[in-house]
């Protein structure tokens, strides 16, 4: 899990238990970020499943989720016990609900008995929890009170007040509530202790490719300078690598496009700009993020493709091609705009006015505007609020809306678009800015090979302009995909990868 979600998950529970000790939020916070527990392991420590609720019944926002034995282990327990209250009772373990806020889902932990029993072990000094006092403390921890747990158990509420006794002496507590705090506050101190010295910020990325794109590969590499640059590489070992710089966020790279790749032979590398997919918190100017840019473009260049790069540029990475190559032209074999941002349309719409607005305090107002830019990623933390805000941008295309609807399809349900973009903020923020007035100067540089590939149904970046631009710098060959706007991934990547590979083997002019 990523810093940012852990200091979320952590204020939560601070205000749902209302009684966890000084010092646990740092701890708890470091020992998530640290990957004690594999999420995909349900014998691990904990686990952490992002939900929507629907009347009450959480429902997990990934499909890997909703098809795990744990959900279906869940599912019967919640069914079982009949209401959700504060949590799941399980047989092994329980599930501790979060609600959700106004930037975060809903979300359950769930915690194994040996990690909460091994926890009020330390509380109670070594002194042993009998069966059914540890049935209890699960019960009283999932938000039971005494009588709903002496009804769900089928026995006398004196017995229950008999056990929570014995409970109450051994834990040192005296209300149900401060016996439950006590133990999850021990549990959250076990783990963080454990946990090390956590996951580098710079890592971040890593998981996230793990989770949401298996089949590509990171690497690091180091400038003269000394600075880290961290590289996303697709496609096989053995293709014509290619210098791919990503829009916004990084495409959904699914298994139909890997196979595309196989088949062409081309090998995707993609340097990643500062801010993009990291818990990166330091921000860069225009001119810095700039340069650290064109550091990233020219070590993949001289690391995978030689003297000379063949550059793909996709959308909002047309600022940076444009920048390379007007720095070192002689470095560049060719460039290739895939839905180059040339003049952006400001309609009346409220997506419009958005749009307009945005771009002009990036232009005017750049302190106002990267606040309100992190205002708006704060809200898009809950995944209904981002959905919401991207059908309204693009609802005026239906074939940008049916590639939302995909992302919030199988099998990630908005969580990789949702992840990707709150983990992108000091890099978007520049995409944003550099596609409100585009710098076409001096280009193309002489010898390089140049075209646009471009969605015939753009309506933020039309085809109409990209064909004017393209006369004036000298007749650049425009090929348009009749289906496609300004998302060009998804349904739309085999024939966009297809296209330019007719490009680069001048079958394509």
């Amino acid at each position: 899990m990523d810093d940012a979600a852990s200091e979320e998950l952590t204020e939560a529970l601070a205000h749902a238990l209302g009684t966890l000790q000084d010092g646990l939020t740092g701890s708890f916070l470091k020992s998530v970020g640290s990957g004690r527990s594999d999420p995909g392991d349900p014998a691990g420590a904990w686990q952490i499943i992002d939900c929507q609720l629907t009347g009450r019944v959480p429902h997990p926002l990934k499909q890997a989720d909703r098809h795990s034995a744990l959900w279906r282990d869940l599912t019967h327990a919640l069914n079982r016990q009949g209401e959700l209250r504060g949590g799941i009772l399980l047989d092994d373990g329980l599930a501790l609900f979060v609600p959700g806020g106004s930037e975060r889902p809903a979300r359950l932990i769930v915690l194994r008995d040996s990690t909460l029993f091994d926890a009020a072990g330390e509380v109670t000094g070594g002194l042993t929890l009998y069966p059914s006092e540890q049935r209890l403390l699960k019960q009283l921890v999932c938000g039971f009170n005494l009588a709903a747990a002496a009804t769900l158990d089928g026995v006398s509420h004196e017995t229950k007040r008999s056990q929570f006794k014995s409970l109450a002496r051994k834990l040192g507590g005296g209300s149900q509530a401060e016996i439950a705090g006590r133990a999850l506050s021990r549990v959250f101190l076990e783990i963080a202790s454990f946990s090390g010295t956590g996951v580098s910020q710079d890592d971040y990325f890593d998981d996230l490719l793990r989770e949401f794109a298996p089949g590509a590969r990171t690497l690091r590499l180091r400038s003269r300078a000394g600075r880290s640059h961290r590289f996303v590489e697709i496609g096989p070992i053995g293709g014509r690598p290619v210098v791919m710089l990503h829009p916004m966020v990084l495409p959904d790279f699914r298994n139909g496009d890997l196979g595309a790749l196989d088949t062409l032979a081309l090998r995707l590398i993609v340097p990643l700009r500062h801010g993009a997919m990291s818990q990166e918190t330091v921000a860069l100017g225009v001119s810095a993020h700039l340069d650290h840019a064109c550091e990233g473009i020219d070590l993949a260049r001289r690391h995978f493709c030689g003297e000379q790069a063949d550059i793909m540029a996709c959308i909002s990475g047309t600022a940076y091609g444009l920048e390379y190559a007007r720095r070192h032209p002689d470095r560049v074999a060719s460039l290739a705009f895939v839905g180059a941002t040339v003049k952006p349309t400001t309609s009346r719409t409220t997506a419009g006015r958005l749009r307009s607005g945005l771009f002009t305090l990036s232009m005017n107002q750049w302190h106002v505007y990267s606040r309100l830019m992190d205002f708006y990623v704060r809200r898009i933390r809950r995944p209904e609020t981002l959905k919401q805000l991207l059908l309204s941008v693009y609802r005026p295309n239906l074939a940008d809306v049916a590639i939302i609807g995909a992302e919030y399809g199988a099998p990630f349900g908005g969580e990789r678009l949702r992840k990707f973009f709150t983990s992108s903020v000091q890099s978007i923020k520049h995409d944003f800015y550099h596609q409100a007035l585009p710098d076409w100067s001096g280009f193309p540089a002489p010898g390089c090979r140049t075209i646009f590939l471009h969605g015939a149904q753009d309506f933020i970046h039309s085809a109409t302009d990209v064909r004017a631009l393209a006369q004036s710098l000298g007749g650049v060959p425009v090929v348009t995909l009749p289906s496609a706007g300004q998302l060009l991934y998804h349904d739309h990547f085999e024939a966009v990868i297809g296209l330019y590979r007719g490009f680069l083997e001048h079958r394509l002019e």
